[in-house]
């Protein structure tokens, strides 16, 4: 790693989570609301982790579409190249959803000591083990930052790109959130297909691997002609 992509990276990371300072307690508002004032007993034994793995995708893919419009400008405006500039992206990507995870389960961990609050990992319970639930929550919300990631670069080459970005980026999040609910919970689109997709996990990550890799690709290929405005 070269220092221009080191301190590149370094940067964005401390920008993003600079957002989840004001996401993150809000979540954590709305949980504790939920947890006191809905009388459900599925709601009531939920963990904070399991509430927010949800949510912290969508914020993922919020900062996907964002970090473009905040960073790209900037970063050429100070000598990066797109290429420098994706591959930093790339890798704050993997630092923000980890660092968003430890956070959230930190914070989940915490409330869980209360009484009044569940504990644990899934939202329910099911054959997958919390390790199955931790790697889909880091998968999927990786991928859903890429997605945004797409979705901002689309719309900087056009109206028309953008909305074809848009329909890639759906298929692309509703691929992921399809092969790990199936791995979690044994069903796709709603539909019963297994107790668990266990014997698959080994498959589950390969296939999710090679769709990070496509993304990946895309995203490369976007972002050469990408038209840029260097005030």
């Amino acid at each position: 790693m070269n220092n221009k992509l080191k301190l590149a990276t370094m940067d964005f990371s401390k920008e993003i989570a600079k957002w989840t300072m004001w996401y993150l307690p809000v979540m954590a508002v709305i949980y504790i609301l939920v947890s006191l004032f809905v009388n459900e007993t599925e709601v009531n034994e939920m963990s904070f982790y399991a509430m927010a793995s949800s949510a912290n995708r969508i914020f993922m893919l919020v900062a996907g579409i964002l970090a473009v419009f905040t960073f790209l400008e900037l970063a050429i405006s100070l000598g990066l190249t797109r290429k420098t500039f994706l591959n930093a992206m790339i890798l704050t990507g993997g630092v923000v959803t980890i660092g968003l995870a430890v956070v959230t389960w930190i914070l989940s961990l915490i409330l869980g000591m209360m009484p009044w609050f569940g504990d644990g990992i899934t939202a329910a319970d099911t054959a997958a083990g919390p390790l199955v639930h931790i790697i889909s929550h880091l998968m999927t919300a990786y991928v859903f930052f890429l997605a945004g990631f797409i979705i901002s670069i689309g719309f900087y080459r056009g109206f028309l790109g953008g909305m074809i970005a848009i329909v890639l980026s759906l298929g692309i999040t509703i691929a992921i959130d399809a092969m790990w609910t199936f791995q979690t919970a044994g069903t796709v689109f709603n539909m019963e297909m297994g107790e668990y997709g266990s014997s698959n996990l080994l498959l589950t990550i390969i296939f999710s691997i090679l769709l990070i890799l496509f993304t990946i690709a895309v995203l490369q290929s976007l972002i050469r002609s990408v038209p840029v405005k260097v005030k």
